[in-house]
């Protein structure tokens, strides 16, 4: 779901909110370029959730969907869906935007497109769904035609980055909300991320974003695990998050911790996934099988050791 790339359109197309001092952090000077992240499309690959996009039409066939239309999107989130606790993080999102059918939403690193299928269900929204990794990309722009959901969900192959992405979704203020699941983790310079964020958004526009956070220093082997399995580093902790959205122009922010509920559920995740080897397995095969089952118990074995955190932001640009 990371988005570094060249944009191409691919239509024609009550919390504690917490405020903290910014005297031990500067964000820098900001020159965003093509390649202004040093993460890519291939480098990531490394992540096992990513290095099988063929597992989707794989599932989708063996429940006979795989040339079924239209799909009901509710249906194919139980499938495409790479982000945590299902759809009701995506009302969580609806509720904490307040969008309607008038709000114009931007997905950052999209993934196969189902979060941004259901907020446009949802709501009737439109939805531009922007991912960096191709092969995700095409797939996800896929079932949104076959979800019969292309006059409201437009994908976009891009980088969140690049110094032309303004330009190209909008001249900025162009979107009610902004939306990110697991995805603002793969990029280290969070003040660039930020930054682009409060360009693209209208005044008082809102920001949600779930994604990891430092409680306390990581061991070497969690290190090592966090950059290999989840194409990760430099994880800030919860002073350093707030700190760089208050300089990045957001107000209002909420800081929701999310490490217990997110600790159950990749706990039960890896063990359903475990219970359901034999099935899984004469669906997809013994090596779809064991490099998902490594990426689960990476993630289960990072939540477990209590220096990583979950985090669901909501913040509004000034």
């Amino acid at each position: 779901m990371l988005t570094t790339g060249l944009l191409v359109q691919n239509y024609t197309i009550a919390v504690p909110k917490y405020s903290a001092s910014q005297a031990h952090i500067q964000c820098p000077i900001n020159k965003m370029s093509n390649h202004a992240n040093d993460n890519n499309s291939d480098a990531i690959k490394t992540m096992k959730l990513y290095a099988d996009v063929d597992r989707i039409k794989t599932e989708l066939t063996s429940r006979g969907m795989l040339t079924q239309t239209p799909i009901d999107p509710l249906v194919l989130s139980e499938i495409d869906s790479m982000h945590y606790l299902g759809n009701a993080a995506i009302e969580e999102a609806v509720v904490a935007m307040g969008l309607t059918s008038s709000s114009n939403v931007l997905d950052v690193g999209s993934g196969f497109g189902g979060p941004a299928r259901i907020l446009s269900s949802l709501t009737k929204c439109h939805v531009v769904a922007l991912e960096l990794q191709r092969d995700i990309h095409d797939l996800g722009a896929e079932l949104t035609r076959r979800c019969n959901l292309s006059d409201s969900v437009e994908h976009a192959n891009g980088d969140i980055l690049d110094d032309r992405i303004v330009e190209q979704l909008g001249d900025g203020s162009s979107f009610d909300g902004i939306v990110s699941y697991l995805v603002f983790l793969h990029i280290p310079n969070k003040c660039s991320v930020l930054d682009v964020c409060g360009k693209l958004l209208k005044p008082n526009g809102t920001l949600f974003v779930e994604d990891f956070y430092r409680i306390s220093p990581f061991s070497k082997l969690e290190l090592e695990s966090l950059a290999k399995d989840v194409f990760c580093k430099d994880l800030p902790t919860r002073e350093e998050y707030i700190q760089q959205l208050e300089l990045s122009g957001f107000k209002n922010i909420q800081f929701i911790d999310m490490t217990a509920e997110w600790t159950q559920y990749v706990t039960k995740r890896l063990e359903q996934f475990i219970a359901n080897k034999p099935s899984y397995v004469k669906v997809h095969g013994e090596g779809v099988y064991s490099g998902l089952r490594e990426f689960y118990a990476a993630i289960y074995t990072l939540f477990s050791g209590g220096n990583l955190g979950g985090v669901r932001i909501v913040a509004q640009m000034m």
